[in-house]
């Protein structure tokens, strides 16, 4: 698992380090925080799931920013979060739009799916619980949320 932020760390070397643990065998896919001031851009979210998806580091997760001690200034609203994921997979290929918008959770790992009629829907990717999984989460639409 990679863990690039922002497309600019995307470096010669830095991809030429992919290439060789893709070369070695390793599949690789790449996981980032959705971050304020960071990649909390569009066009600069899109420009990187469109490089990862280039050279085969599949992206695979943009996570919600967990709001802890320290780090609210980075943090940003699900809701608003959700429309800046969106807006950025609308601009790259199908390939790179397979990245999936989740949030760990005490319960398991949920990925956000979206909204719809006044409601947030989420699904458990995988339950703490097994019965749980696969299960569909809606909640009143709440704009001021970052975390459930």
């Amino acid at each position: 698992m990679t863990h690039f932020i922002h497309p600019r760390e995307l470096t010669d070397v830095a991809i030429e380090a992919v290439g060789r643990l893709q070369k070695a065998g390793a599949i690789t896919a790449n996981q980032t925080p959705l971050i304020r001031g960071i990649n909390d851009d569009p066009v600069t979210l899109a420009d990187l799931l469109a490089k990862l998806s280039f050279i085969g580091d599949v992206p695979y997760y943009i996570f919600q920013c967990r709001p802890a001690t320290g780090n609210k200034a980075y943090t940003i609203p699900i809701e608003e979060a959700y429309e800046i994921v969106e807006q950025a997979k609308s601009r790259v290929s199908g390939l790179a739009k397979r990245v999936r918008y989740t949030m760990s959770h005490t319960s398991g790992k949920i990925e956000i799916l979206g909204k719809v009629g006044g409601r947030m829907c989420f699904k458990y990717h995988r339950a703490a619980e097994d019965a749980a999984s696969g299960r569909i989460l809606a909640f009143a639409s709440n704009p001021k949320a970052y975390w459930l």
